[in-house]
């Protein structure tokens, strides 16, 4: 079928085309307008995303989906649609009570409050405003007014249930970690009884974190090192005495001038003369006093260094003995040390679960959510549902295509000639020469030689290929 065949087809039958899609249009208003209408209402909430929590501190990023998808699930939860009915009265209500029996549900199905719950849950959706952290929660209902009171105690139903799950959570985990802590303090006391019968046992005192054998192990070795440092001073002084006695210099200066005396007198008065012989006598004198003198400083210098050589030697024997001491109650002092690092690690324990446990109860005793209310809920008196003009719009588009159909269909069943093009398929010969009464349109002749033209150029270019 060629497209001039397919318009004089739509041209011939187009009361067949217009009669489908008037019909479709006239039903579709009509039904649009018995259907019944829904009218939106919306109330928003300002999320705490960003903020930090006054206990914990965790700070909820805008990126956080899993958290705006669970605040969107919490609004739509039947402890909120449950707790919204509770408030409203809504199972009371006579005509809600009929309703409800005639749908012929009983108690196991969860009764009339999990049934108008779940009306309320099905009118009702929650989104996030894009860019925003504001949570929009919107409900249809029939009457603007019944939507606009249905949608603000949802919403306050939706913060109060929030904080309630927030701090029924905290309960439940704070009395799991004071149980803990209960237990972690029992054991941390058998652990301590254990150390302190021990350290009975053992005789075991504690002085500056460690028991006494090996703290005075470590006094006595770190007197060993002072002393040893005061050795080396000792010896220090002693090679400085030695090497710089005062008497001693004093004296050898004297020494020194007499000798230059009796060099002079030996070569002036010789050696028989009576000075010559008094400077030797005086040369002598002094050289004893010398002599005496330099070995008091010896026996000084002796004594001071053998007091420290006898204070090292005497330290070093008690260290010596102190670490036998020590190594004989080894197995003592390392299962003493394994008590101590038992009771620390209890002591850990029950402090790590007693700071969860107040943790969690403050958290539990949190009156106050981070959850904002964006003022008053609003109501719109323009229906969302059903749309009339898109009903219309989408039924028209749908009677055209229906009669269009109709029409070809109904051109197949009883086929006519409306054209050369008909009459060369029918008798299946050329057509040489068309002749009308009525003289063609110019417009209307132009369209048809267009449109043999295409045709034949297609056809041209199937015997090409």
């Amino acid at each position: 079928m060629s497209p001039i065949q397919f318009l004089r087809i739509l041209v011939a039958r187009w009361k067949l085309i217009l009669g489908a899609m008037l019909a479709c249009t006239v039903v579709a208003a009509a039904v649009g307008m018995m259907l019944p209408k829904r009218y939106p209402a919306t109330a928003r909430v300002l999320l705490g995303i960003g903020n930090a929590d006054p206990v914990t501190g965790e700070v909820v990023g805008t990126r956080d989906r899993s958290y705006v998808g669970t605040q969107a699930a919490l609004v739509k939860d039947m402890r909120v649609a449950g707790e919204t009915v509770d408030r409203l009265g809504l199972a009371s209500n006579p005509a809600t009570i009929a309703a409800y029996r005639a749908t012929g549900r009983t108690e196991a199905d969860g009764g009339i409050r999990a049934w108008l719950g779940q009306r309320i849950i099905d009118n009702l959706n929650a989104r996030l405003v894009p860019g925003t952290s504001i949570m929009e929660i919107s409900y249809q209902a029939s009457d603007p007014e019944q939507a606009k009171a249905i949608v603000g105690v949802v919403r306050d139903a939706y913060i109060d249930e929030s904080l309630r799950f927030r701090t029924d959570a905290a309960s439940r985990s704070g009395a799991w970690f004071r149980e803990q802590a209960d237990k972690a303090r029992a054991s941390l006391a058998g652990a301590e009884g254990d150390l302190a019968a021990f350290m009975e046992r053992n005789d075991i005192i504690i002085v500056g974190g460690m028991d006494s054998d090996t703290a005075r192990l470590s006094q006595l070795q770190a007197s060993l090192q002072q002393a040893r440092g005061a050795q080396s001073s000792t010896d220090a002084e002693v090679a400085t005495r030695l090497a710089n006695d005062p008497v001693a210099d004093q004296l050898q200066m004297q020494l020194s001038t007499i000798e230059d005396q009796i060099a002079l007198a030996g070569a002036r008065l010789g050696p028989e003369h009576p000075e010559y012989r008094a400077l030797l006598a005086r040369r002598n004198t002094i050289a004893g006093e010398i002599r005496r003198a330099q070995a008091k400083s010896q026996a000084t210098v002796s004594t001071m260094a053998g007091v420290a050589n006898q204070s090292v030697a005497k330290l070093e024997a008690q260290v010596a003995a102190q670490e036998r001491v020590v190594l004989d109650r080894k197995p003592i002092l390392d299962e003493f040390t394994r008590l101590v690092r038992e009771v620390d690690m209890k002591r850990s324990q029950y402090e790590h679960a007693a700071a969860q446990t107040d943790q969690l109860r403050l958290q539990a005793d949190v009156s106050e959510g981070q959850m904002v209310v964006l003022g008053d809920p609003v109501a719109s008196n323009t229906p969302s549902y059903p749309k009339v003009n898109l009903i219309i719009g989408l039924a028209a588009f749908f009677g055209l295509g229906l009669g269009t159909l109709s029409a070809i269909l109904a051109e197949f069943i009883a086929r006519r000639v409306r054209g050369h093009e008909d009459l060369a398929f029918a008798a299946g010969a050329p057509v040489l020469v068309s002749v009308s009464a009525i003289r063609p349109s110019p417009l209307r002749q132009r369209l048809v030689e267009l449109l043999d033209r295409r045709r034949k150029g297609d056809g041209g270019n199937l015997q090409a290929t």
